[in-house]
């Protein structure tokens, strides 16, 4: 057994150009995939951790539809010997009191009294500092932005000051702006002693939630609360760990795994493209092996430990990589996110995972000229050594399956997108002869008479040569899809939310807001019209798998403000107003997995029901995560009577930047956040931009892994070759011209591959236009910066490639070449 490792290695080493050359493309694939693996999972850990840390071990909390309520509502509550622990807490806003000439809004602080600071219901990550219930805690953003260290004091305008007992890190109950620029639109938070704050605010019997946990015995304490609040402003509803309204991810993960599985699919035909030639260049020896005994399966056995030799090495050196990748993938991404998050690098499984990957897929790569080597037949081997194949029939049958194939661009299925590129891959041997009859002439202007000959000698390996085109086209096709996706993103996300936002600006408010409120804005020159919005918020909801989620609910009508786009709105309006039920956007039927016309299990104020889904919707409120309800019956039978939110219109010409400061102004004693339509569109289209920024680092990636593929190829064509290019040597020509015909079939080449995944990519984009799913929200829009890029980098990467192997051909010498020959 040992000799037979010995003899493979000895194998694949013995063109050590070729191996060092194959084992590369094995490492940056398994590299990639490391990445790409520990990246998925650190970024689903990520999320986890702070929603857990959001919930810690609270089971259940008591709220209101009216902000704040009295503790002697729920006292009886807090002395049951079924919970074994509470924490009371109460929201304030409020303003810091500073020096420098930041607005009102932009020193916006809500505030949030606890009980007991260090409660196992509160998880507070301290920096700096302890958690001793006398100061405030902070979170990191505002201690660098005020420029506070602990035991420092803030002050608030007209409530009073405090020291800062801890410094904590990111967490979703503190989460606050880290520039200036950002707290325009979003308040800063702080935590403070509860009775510090009710003696401030004069609230000292007031409650806005408060969390507790209950024992094994509890299980019933739920119900019992809900029947016992359900006709008041009080409620009950599960601590749940569900940030799906404010973190959309689902496609951070399809990212992960495409780039992943294309450069593996890369990787892979690197090695296959080696075993085959390998086994090609070797039938003889595998013909004169089985006449001296050899069995099938022993020759199938040397390449197939070849091949795991090769996996086994790619593998070691590429996991590595793939982790300090991996790392780098995290900080990029991380940055993407408003607020400054922790991780920890969670790598294990994933590299477990991509050692099995990367071992395996060489050799599932490899399995047909496994097969083939193991099948070769001594009489016919030996009988047809020095006769030429010929592959016309070949190309014919691929051209025709490929054209056929072509009619995926017209049917609406997420299959078409693998039907179009397998139907690139087989048309390319035509592509690349069509390309080959266009540039030849500009080649040989370049070239000169070593343009001809590059372009003829692609000719001869037109298979292989063409397999390794399309594979680059292959990878700048799908990562041209995934910028132009990208790219147009943000202005489908802006038309769907100035389509469903329902105003121009939403001002939340501590209290209901009044008729008198609503008179005094309608006064403002620049406000055309004031609509109240209800929503219903926190609001949990059982899925079709029994697992608890949380969402928010608001209420509709046919004359009140837009919150959703569907082609039946006026039915769906009538509908709702017939008798208690919901319909959801998409995200929220997605997740919740019934059908429409079934029945949603809801925790509402006034206990569980079983809701009627009507229909599925299209919204940008909380990215579809959302339930919508007839606003009478969201009063009555749902139990929810308030409505903290207004939505205001503007006349033409005003912007809600405008009327920001002057809202903080004239309602500041009640108001706790103004948002403007251009904020909305500002925080869900900014992650873009940097996930355009990691789409160029792939495409360049995708980009040098194909290359490797192309050095590999023409490293083989070159070697074949060896006597031909001897001979030319012979004949006069010099190493400057040989090197010249090996750089041009490089070029050419790249430039098949690059023009191919160029015109794929299009192809893709317009099929992604056109789809019923995705046609009003991705447009036919051209990545031109990324088609310009691409064709720079295959260009410049693949005659790097080709100098590789031009390097190689010019040191061929020509009385060793004539005499294999």
């Amino acid at each position: 057994m040992l000799n037979m490792w010995q003899i493979s290695w000895r194998n694949i080493t013995q063109n050590k150009k070729r191996f060092f050359i194959s084992l590369l493309g094995i490492i940056l694939g398994v590299a990639f995939v490391t990445s790409m693996l520990i990246a998925n999972k650190t970024t689903n850990d990520v999320f986890d951790y702070y929603e857990e840390m959001y919930v810690a071990n609270a089971d259940y909390w008591i709220l209101s539809d009216e902000h704040s309520y009295s503790v002697d509502m729920v006292s009886s509550v807090l002395t049951s010997p079924i919970i074994t622990e509470t924490m009371l807490a109460l929201d304030k806003q409020a303003f810091f009191e500073l020096e420098g000439d930041q607005s009102l809004n932009q020193r916006s602080v809500r505030i949030t009294g606890v009980n007991d600071q260090s409660s196992s219901l509160l998880k507070l990550p301290v920096i700096e500092g302890s958690l001793d219930n006398e100061g405030l805690v902070i979170p990191k953003a505002v201690a660098e932005l005020l420029n506070k260290e602990v035991g420092d004091t803030i002050r608030f305008t007209n409530l009073g000051e405090a020291k800062v007992s801890a410094i904590v890190e990111y967490t979703q109950l503190l989460s606050s702006p880290s520039n200036w620029e950002r707290a325009e639109s979003t308040s800063f938070r702080i935590m403070a002693p509860l009775e510090l704050l009710q003696e401030w605010t004069g609230m000292e019997d007031e409650l806005s939630y408060v969390r507790f946990q209950i024992n094994e015995e509890g299980e019933q304490l739920f119900l019992s609360l809900q029947e016992k609040f359900s006709h008041s402003n009080v409620y009950v509803q599960p601590v749940v760990a569900d940030d799906r309204q404010s973190n959309d991810i689902g496609g951070l993960y399809t990212f992960f795994y495409l780039i992943a599985g294309l450069s593996m699919f890369i990787s892979g035909f690197i090695v296959f493209n080696m075993i085959y030639t390998s086994v090609m260049e070797r039938k003889k020896e595998f013909a004169i092996m089985k006449s001296f005994g050899y069995l099938q399966s022993s020759v199938s056995r040397l390449i197939l430990i070849e091949v795991l030799l090769l996996g086994i090495i790619g593998t070691a050196i590429g996991v590595p990589i793939g982790i300090l990748l991996g790392d780098m993938f995290m900080q990029t991404l991380l940055s993407v996110f408003e607020f400054e998050m922790v991780y920890t690098l969670n790598w294990e499984i994933p590299v477990l995972i991509a050692v099995l990957i990367g071992i395996s897929f060489p050799v599932l790569s490899s399995l047909f000229p496994i097969y083939n080597a193991g099948k070769t037949s001594v009489l016919l081997t030996l009988k047809m050594a020095n006769q030429p194949q010929s592959l016309r029939s070949l190309y014919i049958v691929r051209a025709i399956v490929g054209v056929c194939l072509l009619v995926f661009v017209f049917i609406d299925h997420p299959i078409s997108y693998l039907a179009i590129l397998a139907s690139v891959i087989l048309m390319f041997p035509l592509l690349l002869l069509g390309l080959i009859c266009i540039f030849r002439p500009i080649i040989k202007i370049f070239f000169g008479y070593s343009g001809s000959l590059a372009a003829q000698s692609l000719t001869k390996q037109l298979n292989r040569n063409a397999n390794t085109a399309a594979i680059l086209a292959v990878g700048i096709a799908v990562i041209l899809l995934l910028s132009a996706v990208i790219e147009s993103a943000p202005e489908g996300y802006e038309n769907e939310i100035r389509n469903t936002y329902g105003g121009d600006l939403r001002v939340s408010s501590e209290a209901p807001w009044s008729k008198q409120d609503r008179e005094k804005l309608l006064l403002y020159d620049a406000v055309v019209n004031v609509e109240p919005l209800t929503e219903a918020t926190p609001i949990t909801w059982v899925t079709t798998d029994e697992e608890t989620r949380q969402f928010s609910i608001f209420a509709v009508d046919e004359a009140g403000p837009t919150l959703f786009e569907s082609s039946n709105k006026e039915e769906l309006y009538y509908e709702l107003a017939k008798e208690p039920s919901v319909i959801l956007g998409e995200r929220a039927f997605n997740e919740w997995g019934g059908d429409i016309g079934e029945y949603i299990y809801i925790n509402t104020p006034s206990g569980k029901q079983h809701l009627e889904v009507l229909d599925v919707v299209k919204t940008s409120n909380y990215s579809g995560y959302v339930g919508f309800m007839d606003e009478n019956h969201l009063n009555n039978e749902f139990g929810w009577t308030n409505h903290f939110d207004i939505l205001l219109t503007l006349n033409d010409g005003y912007t809600g930047e405008q009327l920001r400061n002057q809202l903080w102004l004239d309602f500041s004693t009640h108001l706790s956040e103004v948002e403007t339509i251009e904020d909305e569109i500002q925080s869900t289209t900014s992650a873009f931009s940097g996930m355009n920024e990691l789409i160029l680092i792939m495409l360049v990636l995708i980009i040098g892994l194909a290359s490797i593929g192309t050095a590999n190829t023409l490293l083989m064509n070159t070697l074949e070759r060896t006597s031909e290019i001897g001979t030319m040597r012979a004949l006069g020509f010099t190493k400057l011209q040989v090197k010249k015909m090996i750089i041009g079939e490089g070029l050419l080449i790249g430039l098949s591959g690059v023009i191919g995944g160029i015109i794929s990519g299009i192809v893709l984009l317009y099929t992604t236009s056109q789809s019923e799913f995705l046609g009003g929200f991705i447009s036919f829009q051209l990545p031109v910066g990324n088609i310009i890029l691409a064709l720079i980098a295959g260009v410049c990467l693949s005659l790097l490639a080709s100098w590789i192997s031009s390097a190689t051909a010019s040191r061929i010498d020509i009385i060793s070449s004539l005499k294999e020959g």
